[in-house]
């Protein structure tokens, strides 16, 4: 599998955090998994190497989920009341662990899609005249 984005290619803030291997691991693999076109090498005439735009969109994706996942905290809530006043602090993870979001996945297919731009099948040629006035 060809990698989409490695550890070099995050903020140098969170190149050290806990699990970043396995996080960037995991991000390459899930995009391989939805956009599978993000991984194609080229060797099969069918299956075209991504152009560079194309990868360095895909990077900007997976660079913000991962970015997402390592910020998203402990899954602490911690609360503050001073007289009436109140406030919490939630760092729980809400995308149910570390997944992409559906919009993510969105992006990714969109290009896939945008990489397949021609049209392969049928086509037909109008060979009727036409009648000017």
């Amino acid at each position: 599998m060809t990698a989409i984005i490695s550890t070099a290619d995050l903020p140098y803030a969170i190149q050290g955090a806990d699990l970043i291997d396995v996080m960037v691991a995991g991000a390459n693999a899930k995009a391989s998994r939805v956009a599978p076109c993000l991984t194609w090498d080229g060797s099969d005439v069918l299956q075209p190497a991504p152009t560079a735009d194309q990868r360095a969109e895909a990077k900007l994706v997976l660079i913000g989920a991962v970015k997402r996942w390592v910020e998203s905290g402990s899954g602490a809530v911690q609360s503050q009341t001073a007289g009436p006043f109140g406030m919490t602090i939630d760092t729980r993870p809400k995308s149910g662990g570390y997944n992409l979001w559906p919009s993510e996945i969105q992006q990714l297919q969109a290009i896939c899609k945008s990489a397949s731009a021609t049209p392969r099948g049928a086509f037909s040629i109008d060979t009727t005249p036409i009648v000017l006035p």
